[in-house]
């Protein structure tokens, strides 16, 4: 099992949902809210209203897949143009052990 990790702007949630539903490999998946903060050249603002707040509205979705599935994934997502807009990051992260709590 791997974990696949995105970073996309809030903006772009509704429309990476609706594609990560649409993915026979998703079978469930958690989202999380949060800012991004960057300091330097790391990272433009993408709007005015980012420059004037000082963060970046984010979202994190973690999906755990078959590690066979991982690469499929993620180049349908880097090709979907409505998901993220070349504005997102990811990152692979192995599962070393699942279950139920």
């Amino acid at each position: 099992m791997k974990c696949l990790s995105l970073i996309i702007n809030e903006s772009s949630k509704n429309e990476m949902v609706e594609f990560l539903r649409s993915l026979p490999e998703v079978s469930a998946y958690t989202i999380f809210h949060g800012e991004g903060h960057y300091s330097g050249n790391l990272r433009p603002f993408e709007s005015a209203r980012d420059e004037v707040m000082g963060y970046v509205p984010r979202i994190r979705i973690d999906l755990l897949l078959e590690a066979d599935a991982v690469d499929a994934v993620v180049d349908r997502i880097k090709h979907c143009s409505a998901c993220a807009s070349r504005r997102g990051i990811y990152w692979v992260s192995p599962v070393s052990a699942m279950g139920e709590i």
